[in-house]
């Protein structure tokens, strides 16, 4: 049987080589002097990033799961566009927004976007603005149909700007709308009460390059985009569109596909009778003439938790802290971002155009490769609506030609040739009202089916038809009143 005796019993004790007490591991730690340099490195990260441009934000939002709007700072509203053609001046000179890109017009050319008015009294305005704010595609004015935005014609390759201060919600390929770029701006005046504050979405379709991505923040004025024709466009424009907070979806439609359907019209025949106009009255708001008010900043609130308020006064001091942040986050963006943008403009070669430069006024380049025609079924740029007076000669007749038949393979080529009182190709012709086509004997899509001045170059256009059926086609230009040869279907 085995007995435990303790050792004081049999006199003997154990002394510990160690007296000390076992340090704690940061004591260990903390003799090294990378373990300082590492702690050191993290903070001034951590600090850095928090000083930034919307440091903070990305902070919030990722520890929280959402964006501080209370740091978005409005400092007022600018247009989505700042520089377009004067396209008077332009087509004289033999440029034309259908072949020509923004980089090709000559700078001296170049005028701030005119005044967006209801009216559109202006005659430069009635050009540039093709489609007005509720208009409808066949007169383009205001509150003729259900178009909840206005279409501004600008060539491809056109500088698009963020209207105010947000932060960029969607950046997708939208039925439709093709590139699309959706930003949501916070603390904004509300249109229908100014003093007080709400949230709005600005829509910017039909681009060609992009410049951001979802969740970046950006600041009034700051390059977003380059325009296109991306989506159902059949010419080069911006649809710019002001969705409110409380619309379904962006950028808001006024009627569905389901509806479309169960009311047996196409896209452009629910938008010209105003379908559902109701609806995008409800849902969005005049965007050129919200951007040009450019109210003042309403008071707004800085600390959701604290409530406090700050006023315009106070508002404006934190607004050069935040734009000062916004400069050093731009240029990090633009850096990752910096691709070519160079666009590649669907042309057809420039019959009799000179390659000599002029010392006082430079010509524009002129693309020299034929392209395509885009095929898209939905018209988004026309309006019958006069054009400003032009020196040129004045059009008598339009000849229509095209090879006389058409199969299954699809959309075919229409050349439309501008003629004078003696049946010579008018080069450089005057007309007063665009030209409409339209199918007087059978059926078919037109792309475009409204072409104006700026749609011809040297007194000619092409343009692509889409025969229904197997009907023979016979084709009309109004106002002239001159139709086609037959063009019969073949196997």
């Amino acid at each position: 049987m085995t007995h435990l005796v303790s050792r004081k019993t049999l006199g003997f004790h154990a002394t510990p080589l160690h007296r000390a007490a076992e340090p704690h591991a940061f004591h260990y730690l903390a003799q090294r002097t990378s373990f300082w340099v590492a702690i050191l490195s993290l903070l001034a990260f951590v600090t850095g990033n928090m000083i930034g441009q919307h440091g903070w934000q990305v902070f919030w939002k990722s520890v929280m799961g959402r964006d501080d709007d209370s740091l978005i700072v409005y400092t007022g509203t600018v247009t989505p566009i700042a520089l377009v053609p004067d396209y008077v001046r332009w087509y004289r000179y033999g440029g034309n927004p259908q072949e020509h890109s923004f980089r090709e017009v000559p700078q001296d050319f170049l005028i701030p976007l005119p005044p967006y008015t209801s009216a559109l009294n202006d005659a430069t305005a009635r050009v540039i603005y093709s489609v007005s704010y509720m208009g409808s595609y066949t007169t383009g004015k205001e509150n003729s149909g259900s178009h909840p935005a206005v279409d501004i014609r600008v060539p491809i390759g056109t500088p698009v700007r963020s209207i105010a201060s947000g932060i960029v919600s969607e950046v997708k390929d939208a039925t439709g709308f093709g590139k699309t770029i959706v930003i949501r701006h916070p603390n904004i005046p509300d249109p229908s009460r100014p003093t007080q504050t709400t949230v709005l979405f600005s829509n910017y379709a039909h681009l060609s390059t992009l410049f951001v991505e979802p969740g970046d923040y950006v600041s009034k004025g700051e390059q977003i985009a380059l325009s296109g024709m991306t989506g159902d466009a059949t010419g080069p424009h911006l649809h710019f569109q002001i969705d409110r907070s409380d619309a379904p979806w962006h950028p808001y439609w006024p009627f569905t596909s389901e509806e479309l359907r169960a009311a047996g019209y196409s896209t452009t025949d629910a938008i010209n009778r105003g379908f559902h106009s109701d609806r995008g009255t409800s849902f969005t708001v005049n965007p050129l003439l919200y951007v040009q008010a450019s109210y003042a900043p309403a008071l707004m609130i800085v600390d959701a938790g604290a409530s406090s308020v700050r006023s315009s006064a106070s508002s404006s001091i934190a607004s050069q802290t935040w734009l000062s942040r916004v400069q050093s986050r731009v240029a990090q963006r633009r850096a990752r971002l910096t691709v070519a943008s160079t666009t590649t403009v669907a042309v057809h070669e420039a019959a009799g155009s000179s390659s000599s430069s002029s010392a006082q006024e430079p010509k524009p380049t002129l693309p020299i490769a034929t392209g395509e025609v885009v095929q898209r079924r939905e018209v988004v740029v026309s309006r019958d609506e006069a054009l400003p007076p032009a020196a040129g000669t004045p059009v008598s007749s339009v000849e229509i030609t095209h090879d006389g038949s058409y199969s299954d393979r699809g959309w075919e080529r229409v050349r439309l040739t501008l003629l004078d009182d003696n049946g010579n190709v008018v080069t450089s012709p005057m007309l007063t009202r665009d030209i409409v086509l339209r199918a007087s004997f059978g059926s078919a899509d037109f792309q475009p089916d409204t072409l104006s001045v700026l749609d011809f170059s040297n007194g000619r256009a092409e343009v692509s038809v889409l025969p229904h059926g197997r009907r023979t086609l016979v084709i009309e230009a109004i106002p002239f009143g001159t139709q086609s040869q037959p063009m019969r279907y073949t196997k």
